[in-house]
């Protein structure tokens, strides 16, 4: 099931008061499953010739039975029974997609769209880059452009640029391939504990394998202090890994204050660079940065590509081991297709960050001023002061932020309610309670806003978000 059904199903069993078990969840799936194959809701038969669940036990499971079953997986039924309504119903006479969610991903942009056409066409080259032909030439030339697209933005030398599957896989490359070094004697590794799920996840494994991670406290700003920093480091300090710019709050760290501490003490320093790449200033060499990582779906490239800054005075253990591509780092013939996408997508994004942040910034002031006006009572989760221009994180009172975050699906505004890893959920995610936010009297809400985004954009919401708010405010008073 996707995220969005998932966030659908948490709130149903949320506001019918019902505790979702393993047995809710297989009936669930397959009516999903079923509906996604078919187009109609399975039958009762059906249902439990595939999860053994009978009619009876459907009925005593959820509230409605079948209805329910059907309407918290999104099948459209025609009942006369009152349902639970997990969200806000608006009339909308000029419907439009809003996207603004760019935190969680972006589309492709025309010029790097363009580039991959002429890529698959065969104007571009097919070759194997690792190969002695002519074909192979135009495609490891592709590469080594793209290489130099990508090291210009943050001025490190192109052959400390490394291609990758995903940012996800570049954060792991960094921290394990610095890990694996010290595999024999372990060592102490220091991180937040509001890093990605990339970096969080990669850091329990080694926990397991016998590594001591320290995972230090966020201010109440969104931010890591570089003293804390200092204060936690050990002899057998082997990493520090903290991101540039949070993926939900969009703080940005005292990047360059914490690689002089490492630089001072001699440990390398890894940053998670993905949500901070071409949104704000970024250079390994003057920041004491040891190893950095990008990611293409964020700024307006293909999904399917990252990459990893290393610098040239430290080394790493590879993750994947096979050919001698990409300097030995890397093993696989390379994405080239997505490769030449990023490295024009990364160009384009560093060549207009100053003025794009610019217009953000106006569109984002705007788009508080009003907000503030329809309701004065949210919060800002975060510093406003230390953020990336495209990014709000809103706190809503008295608001379910699953039922925001669906009613304005309905009319065509997409946002996040929680980072879009672990979307699906409505509970709060660590990110926000390692901030401290009273949860239970503010729904979360994130807006990224990106390229396409206008100020006709953000006034289209503002026209239907009153009316939403006070539905599901009636609501929740009712509950």
């Amino acid at each position: 099931m996707n995220n969005l059904v998932k966030t659908l199903i948490n709130r149903m069993s949320k506001i019918s008061g019902t505790t979702l078990t393993e047995k809710h969840m297989d009936i669930l799936e397959y009516a999903f499953s079923y509906y996604e194959k078919n187009r109609v809701g399975p039958l009762y038969q059906n249902i439990k010739k595939n999860t053994g669940a009978t009619k009876g036990e459907i009925e005593q499971l959820f509230p409605h039975g079948l209805d329910s079953v059907y309407t918290w997986v999104g099948i459209p039924i025609q009942t006369v029974r009152e349902l639970c309504k997990p969200m806000a119903t608006v009339h909308v006479e000029d419907h439009r997609e809003v996207y603004f969610d760019h935190n969680a991903t972006s589309f492709i942009r025309d010029e790097v769209k363009k580039s991959l056409m002429e890529y698959y066409s065969g104007s571009s080259g097919f070759g194997n880059p690792s190969s002695s032909t002519n074909p192979g030439k135009i495609s490891y030339d592709i590469i080594r452009k793209s290489r130099l697209q990508v090291s210009d933005c943050i001025k490190v030398n192109p052959e400390e640029i490394v291609f990758t599957g995903s940012g996800s896989e570049a954060n792991n490359a960094a921290i394990k391939g610095i890990a694996f070094k010290h595999i024999a004697d372990k060592g102490h590794i220091i991180s937040s504990k509001i890093e990605h799920p990339s970096v969080l996840n990669a850091l329990e494994y080694l926990e397991d394998l016998g590594f001591t991670v320290t995972y230090l406290d966020v201010e109440r700003d969104g931010r890591i202090t570089a003293q804390s920093v200092k204060n936690n480091l050990r002899k057998n300090t082997i990493l520090v890994s903290i991101m540039a710019v949070n993926n939900e709050i969009g703080a940005i760290n005292p990047i360059s204050e914490i690689g002089k501490i490492c630089k001072d003490a001699g440990v390398p320093f890894m940053v998670d660079g993905i949500q901070g790449f071409g949104k704000i200033k970024l250079l390994p060499k003057k920041m004491g940065i040891s190893m950095m990582t990008i990611s293409g779906h964020k700024i307006y490239a293909p999904k399917g590509v990252g990459a990893l800054y290393i610098s040239e005075e430290i080394s790493v253990i590879p993750l994947i081991h096979g050919g001698a591509q990409e300097y030995g780092l890397r093993a696989g013939t390379e994405n080239i297709g997505s490769i030449m996408a990023f490295g024009l997508a990364a160009k384009l994004a560093c060549s207009e960050m100053e003025k794009e942040n610019r217009r953000l910034l106006e569109l984002r002031d705007y788009f508080l001023e009003v907000l503030r006006k329809i309701e004065p009572g949210i919060i800002i989760n975060g510093s406003l002061e230390h953020r990336t221009a495209n990014n709000l994180n809103i706190g809503f009172p008295g608001i379910d932020s699953g039922s925001l975050l669906l009613s304005l699906n309905q009319i065509g505004i997409y946002v996040s309610s929680g980072s879009a890893c672990s979307a699906g959920s409505t509970d709060a995610s660590y990110t926000i309670k390692a901030l401290g936010v009273d949860t239970d009297r503010y729904g979360i809400i994130r807006f990224s806003f990106g390229l396409p985004n206008t100020r006709e954009d953000v006034e289209y919401l503002f026209k239907y978000l009153p009316t939403i708010l006070e539905q599901l405010k009636a609501e929740s008073a009712g509950d």
